[in-house]
């Protein structure tokens, strides 16, 4: 039974290394291709399919693939999701403009956990000092400007 799990988990470690080499090579079409046909439907693949959904801007449908893998059926994320998962997840809600959601769950990661905690939280915060006082007092608050949080990291980590 070991030798299984052993055997899958190199498989799914093999993918994960094929669609990382295309998208180092900004291949993402042929990456989303490439795990749309495996007709797996695991989270790892599920993760690499919203990672290439949000290189190719595509926000509303990463957040559907992230959510998923997220919270998993529960109401909150449970504490042993991924904090990949997260990250991709709080990207995509950016990306969709759904900065209270994105915003609330990125500001419950600790920096160490992960670089693009970093990333995200330093996009919020260059979006927040470009928007005006009464603006960013409401941030504070809760209550978001329709002004889109820019992205000016690339999108999505496979691990």
């Amino acid at each position: 039974m070991d030798n299984h799990k052993d055997h899958k988990g190199k498989v799914s470690g093999d993918i994960i290394e094929r669609v990382k080499s295309l998208l180092e090579q900004d291949k993402v079409l042929e990456a989303l291709d490439f795990v749309n046909h495996l007709g797996q439907e695991t989270a790892l693949i599920k993760n690499a399919r919203g990672v290439c959904l949000l290189r190719l801007g595509r926000g509303e449908a990463a957040v559907s693939e992230f959510r998923e893998i997220t919270f998993r059926g529960f109401m909150c994320v449970p504490s042993d999701t991924p904090v990949v998962y997260q990250t991709n997840f709080a990207t995509a809600m950016l990306m969709a403009n759904q900065k209270a959601g994105a915003i609330e769950l990125i500001n419950r990661l600790d920096n160490s956990q992960h670089a693009a905690v970093v990333k995200i939280k330093s996009a919020i915060d260059q979006w927040k000092r470009g928007l005006n006082p009464l603006r960013r007092f409401l941030c504070k608050v809760d209550v978001y400007p329709n002004k889109a949080v820019q992205i000016d990291f690339v999108p999505g980590d496979l691990q």
